[in-house]
């Protein structure tokens, strides 16, 4: 499917409040809390992030997807990209016949994915190693109606990458990791 996201992230306090706040906002929940592993693949010269895009793989349960990003257009607090996403039968099959081809993984992210809908806004809370984040999805102005109902303003919108924001982290935190996986070991 191709089509046009929009997007904000915002940082959540406590994930469990949140999923009260958006009940009493009317927003349904579409995929209960679930785990995802995702993989952004590239060529070893970097090609795709060259042009600013991106190539990830998503696992997510026994589902998987494959999606394309085109370059980000960043503006009034918003993140827009062409994206083209399709679900794929076997996640690791794929990640196997992606390797043959020459792509590697650049950057592994976890994070624990619980789905809301108020039409016509997608809403998700993600639960990642970084902390817990809102992204919202959909028509600007449905974008700013959800988030104003949860307590949010434009000065909160993030449209960063979790990339990005993982690069952050880690600098503060003074991380080593390569990756944004969760630490079974804490």
């Amino acid at each position: 499917m191709v089509q046009i996201e929009t997007e904000v992230k915002v940082r959540v306090g406590d994930p469990r409040h949140m999923r009260a706040r958006l009940r009493s906002l009317g927003a349904d929940m579409t995929h209960p809390r679930l785990f995802e592993d995702n993989f952004v693949l590239d060529f070893p010269d970097r090609r795709i992030l060259r042009q600013e895009s991106l190539l990830r793989v998503r696992l997510s349960g026994k589902r998987a997807s494959l999606t394309y990003k085109g370059p980000a257009r960043r503006g009034k607090g918003f993140k827009s990209r062409r994206e083209i996403e399709t679900g794929i039968e076997d996640g690791p099959g794929l990640l196997r016949i992606l390797f043959r081809l020459g792509l590697r993984p650049q950057f592994q992210y976890q994070k624990f994915k619980t789905s809301f809908r108020k039409s016509p806004v997608l809403i998700t809370l993600e639960e990642t190693p970084i902390g817990d984040f809102l992204e919202i999805e959909g028509p600007r102005r449905g974008i700013d109606v959800v988030a104003a109902g949860l307590g949010y303003r434009r000065a909160d919108y993030i449209t960063k990458t979790y990339y990005e924001l993982f690069v952050e982290y880690r600098a503060t935190n003074r991380r080593r990791n390569k990756n944004m996986i969760f630490d079974i070991n804490e």
